[in-house]
């Protein structure tokens, strides 16, 4: 569950910033966050995950595509015969693999969900109680490693320890405006790098695909 939540962070927030951070400043840019994210229904988006695994010393790599719709509507799915899912109607959480007859059903609370996954899956309304926004501490780039050129950067980090999630970091186009890479740090010392590609806003995407059907 942990990775579930910290995944609906990245890929919530994606696509949802205005290019143009530097210029502005990372409090302004918090400000254009959530009338940005006004404008986009839906999202769907293919990513690239790769988490270093502190335990083991290893990377692990995983594809998949992502779909969002508001409010609070998810479907995630990770490639494999048997990938991961994350689907959710807004109320109530699916998790479960890919030919599983088994699933995770969880209500969409603080209970259990942190604060601030809710407030992404939410809309943004709370993402100054939520989150520090600033620019990139500049000993980070130390340790990451950045696959897309010309990107602008910011760092975000939870204001109450609710979570295991430490501090995430995102990378903007400026060409097209939407978050190419995301970097997110746990207390456990893993480290996940998400790519994002291929982008699709306001394609109308239906409620059934954010409801879990029993196959």
């Amino acid at each position: 569950m942990k990775n579930g939540f910290r995944f609906l962070i990245a890929l919530a927030a994606f696509g949802l910033f205005p290019a143009g951070a530097g210029a502005q400043g990372a409090a302004a840019l918090a400000d254009r966050v959530q009338k940005t994210y006004e404008q986009a229904g839906d999202l769907s988006i293919d990513f690239t995950q790769k988490t270093y695994v502190a335990v083991l010393e290893k990377e692990v790599s995983k594809k998949g595509k992502a779909q969002f719709k508001k409010p609070g509507k998810l479907a995630i799915r990770y490639e494999g015969a048997r990938g991961r899912n994350y689907q959710s109607d807004g109320k109530t959480l699916w998790i479960f693999e890919s030919g599983d007859p088994q699933v995770e059903k969880i209500p969409l609370d603080e209970e259990s969900l942190p604060a601030e996954a809710l407030s992404f899956l939410g809309g943004l309304g709370n993402l100054k109680r939520d989150f520090a926004v600033e620019e990139v501490d500049p000993k980070k780039w130390q340790t990451l490693k950045r696959e897309k050129g010309d990107l602008q950067w910011l760092e975000l980090t939870p204001l109450q320890k609710r979570s295991s999630l430490q501090w995430l970091v995102m990378g903007f186009d400026l060409a097209t405006a939407y978050a190419r890479e995301v970097f997110l740090f746990t207390d456990s010392g893993n480290l996940s790098h998400y790519v994002f590609d291929k982008v699709a806003l306001n394609q109308g995407l239906g409620d059934e695909l954010f409801v879990y059907k029993k196959k």
